[in-house]
Parts: C-alpha cells; sequence; structure tokens
C-alpha cells in the first residue's frame, strides 16, 4: 500500500502532457479510453478550455471493445472525424486500460495516416507516469517530423507540394510529405540580432496567470527575439521555423527531447533554466550568448557546457543517486518539477543568501539540475519522510497536509506556491508570476512574513454565486406559490 495516495494529489498524467503541448496546434487530439479522462483534463488541467477551441476527444472505450480488443473501431471513429474536421495532424495516446490490453498505438497511428493521408502520432503513454514523459514524446515525435531536415531548407523546399501529398484523402504512406511549412529564407527580426525558442512553455507548468506573457517581456527588454514560444501562442507554421533561432532555451523538463531533436536536425545549443529573480535573469542572458556564441548547450546554476543537454529518453525511473536514503535532513525544501524549482533555488541562494537549499521532484525527470541531498521520489510516504526536520517547505498548497511537528511541536514554515499541474485550477488566483525581479521581492516577503493559509479554494470561490443565486431563486418561487 505504499504507493496508495490518501492525502496528496497525483500530477497531471502523461496524456495530459500530450494534449497540453498539442492543444493549440490544430491537430485532432484522441484520448483512447472510457469517457470521463477528458472532462478531468480540461475542466482541471487545461484553463485554455474555456476560451479557445481544440478538437481534444476521448474514444468512449466501452467492456466489449476491451474484452473484445476491437481496434477496427477506434480506426474507424478516428478516420471519421479527420474527415469531417480536416484537421493539421492527428494524435492518440492511451490511458490505462489500453496498456493492460497492449494496444499498440503506433501501429494502429500507421493505420489512421495511411487510411487519411493526415501525419498521425500513436504514443505509448499509460496515464500513470507524471506530464513531463508525455510531453517529452510529443516534442520527439513533432519537431522530428514537422521540421524539415538541412537538405530540404538548403533546396529551398516550399509548403505548397507538401500540403498537397498530406491533404485528407489522399493517398499516403506512412512516410507523408510534412508540411504547412515556411520558406527557410524567412529573415529575422531586423531588431534583433540574437533569437531564440521557447521549448516546454504549458499552462501545466506556467498557468495563465501572466507568466508567458512576462517570459516574453522578458526577452524583449533584452533584444532577444521570440522565433517560437513553444507551445502557447505559437502555430504548427511557426515550428516549422525552428531552424531560425540560435539557441533553444528550454523552460520545463517536459520539453529537453525537443532541444535534442533540433541539435540533431540544425545544431542548435539549448540553455536550460528560467529568468526566476534578479540574478537568474542576468545569468540566463549570459548563457543565452555564450551559447549562441559557442554553440555548446548550458544549464543554468551549473558550470558544466555540453554538446546536447543531457536526457535519458522517457525514463520513468528515478536516479538511484537522488534516493530517499541521500537525503538532506535539514533546510528549504522545493517541491515540483525539476527546472521550476531549480530557478526557485537559484533565486533564494543568489538573490537573498538562503543557504541549504534542496529540490523534492516528484515528476520523473531530474533534467540535471538536482544536487546532493536532493530526491526524486513519488510516494506519499517518502515525500513525509523527506519533509520530517525542514525548516522551511515551498511546495504546492496540498502538500501542507502531510507535514509533520518537530520535537518542539512546531511545523515547518510554509509557502504556497500552487502548481497547475499538481493541484488544477483549485489555487490558480494564488500562483505567483515567476518571471522577472519582482519574484525576489515577492520570495523575500513570503520567507520573512507570517504564512498565508488558503481557507477556499477557487472551484469553491465560483461555485459560491452559483449556489447564492440557486437559493435566491427558490426563495422568489416560494413568494410566487
Amino acid at each position: 500500500m505504499k504507493h496508495v495516495a490518501r492525502v496528496l494529489s497525483t500530477y497531471s498524467a502523461d496524456l495530459f502532457g500530450v494534449c497540453s503541448v498539442l492543444y493549440e496546434l490544430g491537430g485532432l487530439v484522441v484520448m483512447h479510453d472510457a469517457s470521463g479522462c477528458n472532462s478531468t483534463y480540461n475542466t482541471h488541467d487545461e484553463p485554455r478550455w474555456y476560451d479557445m477551441d481544440s478538437m481534444i476527444y476521448i474514444s468512449g472505450l466501452i467492456e466489449n471493445d476491451v474484452i473484445l480488443g476491437n481496434d477496427e473501431k477506434l480506426i474507424c471513429d478516428v478516420v471519421e472525424a479527420a474527415n469531417e474536421t480536416h484537421p493539421k495532424f492527428i494524435a492518440i495516446s492511451a490511458a490505462l486500460i489500453p496498456l493492460f490490453m497492449s494496444t499498440d498505438m503506433k501501429g494502429i497511428a500507421r493505420i489512421i495516416e495511411k487510411r487519411t493521408g493526415i501525419p498521425t502520432f500513436g504514443f505509448t503513454t499509460n496515464a500513470m507516469d507524471t506530464y513531463v514523459l508525455g510531453g517529452n514524446m510529443v516534442y520527439e515525435e513533432l519537431l522530428d517530423r514537422f521540421c524539415p531536415p538541412p537538405a530540404k531548407l538548403e533546396e529551398g523546399e516550399n509548403s505548397c507540394a507538401s500540403q498537397e501529398s498530406a491533404a485528407p484523402g489522399g493517398s499516403a504512406a506512412s512516410n507523408v510529405p510534412i508540411a504547412p511549412l515556411v520558406p527557410a529564407e524567412m529573415p529575422a527580426a531586423p531588431s534583433a540580432s540574437l533569437s531564440v525558442n521557447l521549448l516546454g512553455i504549458t499552462p501545466l507548468d506556467f498557468s495563465v496567470v501572466g507568466n508567458v506573457e512576462a517570459l516574453n517581456k522578458y526577452f524583449a527588454d533584452r533584444n532577444i527575439r521570440v522565433n517560437c514560444c513553444m507551445t502557447m501562442g505559437c502555430t504548427l507554421e511557426e515550428i516549422a521555423r525552428a531552424h531560425i533561432a540560435d539557441v533553444n532555451v528550454v523552460c520545463s523538463s517536459l520539453a529537453i527531447s525537443g532541444a535534442h531533436v533540433l541539435h540533431e536536425k540544425y545544431g542548435t545549443p539549448a540553455v536550460l533554466g528560467l529568468p526566476t529573480g534578479k540574478s537568474a535573469g542576468t545569468e540566463l542572458e549570459r548563457l543565452i550568448r555564450a551559447s549562441a556564441a559557442d554553440d555548446r548547450s548550458r544549464i543554468l546554476g551549473t558550470s558544466a557546457l555540453y554538446d546536447t543537454l543531457p536526457y535519458e529518453s522517457h525514463s520513468r525511473r528515478f536516479g538511484a543517486q537522488y534516493s530517499l536514503k541521500k537525503r538532506a535532513g535539514s533546510g528549504t525544501w522545493i517541491i515540483g518539477e525539476a527546472v521550476n524549482a531549480s530557478g526557485i533555488r537559484y533565486a533564494l541562494e543568489h538573490d537573498l543568501g538562503v543557504p541549504d537549499v534542496h529540490i523534492l521532484c516528484p515528476t520523473q525527470l531530474d533534467a540535471h539540475v538536482l544536487r546532493s541531498g536532493d530526491v526524486t521520489v513519488r510516494d506519499e510516504a517518502d515525500i513525509e519522510a523527506v519533509l520530517n526536520g525542514a525548516a522551511t517547505v515551498i511546495a504546492d498548497p496540498i502538500y501542507r497536509r502531510i507535514l509533520t511537528k518537530d520535537e518542539n511541536g512546531k511545523l515547518p514554515h510554509f509557502i504556497n506556491m500552487p502548481h497547475e499541474a499538481y493541484s488544477g485550477r483549485m489555487y490558480r488566483s494564488h500562483i505567483p508570476v515567476l518571471i522577472g525581479e519582482e519574484f525576489t521581492d515577492w520570495l523575500a516577503e513570503k520567507l520573512s512574513g507570517a504564512e498565508e493559509f488558503i481557507a477556499v479554494n477557487d472551484i469553491m470561490k465560483v461555485n459560491k454565486p452559483y449556489k447564492q443565486n440557486r437559493k435566491a431563486q427558490g426563495a422568489d418561487e416560494a413568494l410566487e406559490l
């Protein structure tokens, strides 16, 4: 029973990471599972659902299909939907039940692509791994197929032939040409001598509270042009122009594979990190300009140089070097996705001089930003053991539930850092803007001030007016009677 979450939540699943990365790109995205997963994703993990259309569907797997293994039904349903909606691509991902059925998602994708002529991806997800693994699957496949190889860029191939060959209903095999591509000779903005792609931008890590806008402003203020913000506020055509950028900035561990693909294709270096706070903002700019000059990859907070960022493809296991047995026993603990957490640690150490800061990474990919004393665990019992003895904890408000008192009966100082991929929409109004110099001041205030207890979550706030209106309506109807 160790793996059971008794009071904690779980992180957004790998197939939700698939959906989040692909949400704005004009594709037909299908979660293969019984009805229910779609509503969980769109009402809790996807804030864009309420004001932006996207073709995110559920296959509606039923008992007979599970028993009989009726893959043809899924294929026909997807083909029919594609013929009606004409998506730019199709993506299908699996939940836990198809995993038990040993469903061949990639094989199904090949059949759908052959029947429709539309580029189709099949992702072998399982709804048990975290969103960072699903995101990396998408970046690897998406950039591999939609970003043209250097040979085609040199030939100057345009998008017309590709669009014709990839049109729905055309005859196509598994090597369907991918378009729509923008000509390679498209010039960069004359006002900026340096351009970057931002990889790993989704609401799961950045929400919709202003972090993406702050990130774009950060680069604009430094005369660095954002070539493509993958994948919030970008298009498939912009992704196909990823080769134009001088440096890829990896903003989340869910996009490390994307940096690998772009390096293999174009030799583009990558910098992993976020400008969280004053010192990080200055250092990140220095790293980006250095990587543009020498074509080496870098990680914020380390002095190491890489040809390409280290990454173990789709690793589902935590590294033994960051096990529970090797954890630090005190100090400040930050819980969350590795890149985000390392940015917060950088602000604590370099801006505020806080010593003994450690990271607890429960999202499976450590992004090579962890140090001695940090841990990578997911089980509730292990997390509780790690936090036992902590002086300060910076984490999503849900983690407050498992804090234990010390020998003096005192709980660790807790700073609320809600994470959309963990608590969904529950505490969205409390998510801070992490990007920029102001974050240092926010962090200093939280460290020195009184703790903030969130008594009512955003879901209850949203529903409260509805309940009041219903109560008032019932009273009016009673008076009329």
